[in-house]
Order: structure tokens, then sequence, then C-alpha cells
């Protein structure tokens, strides 16, 4: 019996690879692969096997893996999502790291078609009309969100004066290089000139 985490991750990542068409063919040359999941530090221990239809998730067991990938919840996300957060870049593979490097790159990349999951929910109609409207809620949720960023970089630059521009700060460091070759040219003609005297 598959422990609740082994049979989540299972459900999440086929049903994302049921709706993502490229996924299969891109998992076909690894078919028969194993992965072993090691979560630390008391996390349960996954094996992934890669298998003509997706990707099998179960518990522990003594399975041997071709790839061993260990580390921290966070590190682990970190390594899926591709970003570098500091600290939490502690993982560990041990065995086949291209394997273990695909698993990741596999999992960050399968793109699920959200309308046809929405349809086969919903059916053809209401799913295709909850797609689109959801689709324009995120659009005016990113449109708002970069407003709001603009806005407040407007209103800490030029009205509240918290945070200096950018055109200033050049400005600002090519005075200071500006100043700095004075210093130098004056340095050289005092030492001239007290050469000159001595």
């Amino acid at each position: 019996m598959k422990s609740p985490t082994a049979l989540l991750l299972d459900k999440a990542i086929n049903r994302a690879i049921q709706y993502d068409q490229k996924a299969l063919k891109t998992l076909k040359p690894h078919i028969g692969k194993r992965i072993a999941l090691d979560i630390q530090p008391i996390g349960p221990r996954l094996h992934l096997h890669i298998v003509d239809n997706g990707i099998e998730v179960t518990g522990a067991g003594d399975i041997e893996a071709d790839t061993t990938i260990t580390g921290k919840p966070t590190a682990l996300f970190a390594m899926a999502s591709n970003q570098h957060i500091a600290g939490l870049d502690q993982v560990q593979i041990k065995g086949d790291a291209g394997l273990g490097q695909f698993i990741a790159d596999f999992l960050k990349n399968l793109e699920p078609d959200h309308e046809e999951a929405l349809c086969d929910l919903f059916g053809d109609t209401a799913g295709y009309h909850l797609s689109q409207g959801l689709q324009k809620l995120r659009q005016q949720g990113q449109q708002l969100s970069n407003s709001l960023k603009r806005n407040l970089h407007d209103f800490l630059v030029h009205e509240d004066r918290s945070l200096i521009a950018a055109a200033e700060m050049e400005q600002f460091l090519d005075d200071v290089d500006d100043l700095q070759a004075d210093v130098v040219r004056l340095e050289r003609r005092i030492k001239t000139r007290m050469n000159q005297d001595a």
C-alpha cells in the first residue's frame, strides 16, 4: 500500500503528464529507470519508476535505484524549480547524475493543458469558458502586479526620494571617477614640484 505522500505525488505527476502531450515522448528513452528520492532529515524515501504510461511513485522499499537524490524539501524544491536559493543547494545525487538532472528538468518543464483538464472535469462548454476566465484573471493579475511595481518604483524614486534614479547614480559614479582622476593628476603635480624644489 502506498503512503499518503507517495499516493498524492503519483496522482499529481501522472495527472500533469496526462494533459501534457510532449511528456510521454520525453520519458520514453528513460522507461525502466528508477529514481530514489530521499527527503531529509526524517522525510519519506520515495521511488519514482519511469514506466510507459507515466511515472509510478511508491514508498520505501528494497528497490535498487539508478539514481538517488537526497536533500531537504526546500533544496529539492529549489532544484526542481531551477532557482538558486542561498543555503538551499545541498542536494546530493548519487548514481546516474544525468538521470537525476533529467527528472528535475522534466518535472519543472511539465506543461499540462489546463483547458483540456477543465473540459474533462466540467464539460466542453463550461471548461472552455472557465479556462478563458482564469486566463484573463491571470493576465489582469500580472498587469496589476506590474502596475504596482512601476508605481512603487516611481514613488520611491521621484516622490519620496528614498531611492536614487539610475541616471543620477550613473552621473554620481562618473563624477567620483572624474574626482579620482583629478586627485591622481594633482598628486603627480605635487610630486613633480617637490622634485623640482629638491
